[in-house]
């Protein structure tokens, strides 16, 4: 008989941390699912470059993004991030230009950089590519993308390039 409790005590206290754990485990993830919309009223031209074969030994290749602010309303640029350690990217709106800012990660998070785009104000987003960041092992198809964060109102413009390195 002390040997049945035993046993089911040991098989109460396995399903109950074992439940326990699908509780706290499955329930919340470890990584921030926020969903930010896109923001309205600034428009890109382009919004994508495809840059076709690009030598990983070419060299920085530039790009510039014409953006506008289309409401009539200003729109305030809270950051600026890229999805790649390769890619960096700066804004120029008027009299404003911001350094060039890369991807955020291991701790790091980009400053805000706080410019405010006035309705109708016209601007540019200069990003810079580094085919050679990832080495000789970083030949092949990429997708980056540039992360301009605004506030008031919320919302993310994103802006891609895609291509493919190749050795020379």
């Amino acid at each position: 008989m002390k040997d049945s409790k035993i046993l089911i005590g040991i098989i109460i206290a396995t399903f109950v941390l074992i439940g326990g754990g699908v509780v706290l485990l499955g329930g919340k993830s470890t990584a921030t699912s926020e969903v930010v919309s896109e923001v309205l009223g600034i428009e890109a031209n382009p919004t994508f470059y495809d840059l076709g074969d690009v030598g990983i030994n070419g060299g920085i290749v530039t790009k510039e993004y014409a953006i506008k602010n289309t409401s009539g309303a200003t729109i305030k640029l809270k950051k600026i991030a890229t999805s790649c350690m390769c890619t960096t990217a700066s804004v120029q709106i008027g009299g404003q230009e911001t350094k060039f800012f890369g991807m955020e990660g291991h701790g790091d998070a980009n400053p805000p950089v706080n410019i405010e785009i006035p309705g109708g104000a016209e601007g540019k987003v200069m990003v810079k590519f580094d085919p050679a960041a990832h080495g000789p092992q970083g030949t092949g198809p990429f997708n980056r993308m540039i992360y301009l964060t605004f506030s008031d109102p919320a919302g993310v413009k994103e802006l891609t390039f895609s291509g493919t390195v190749v050795s020379q």
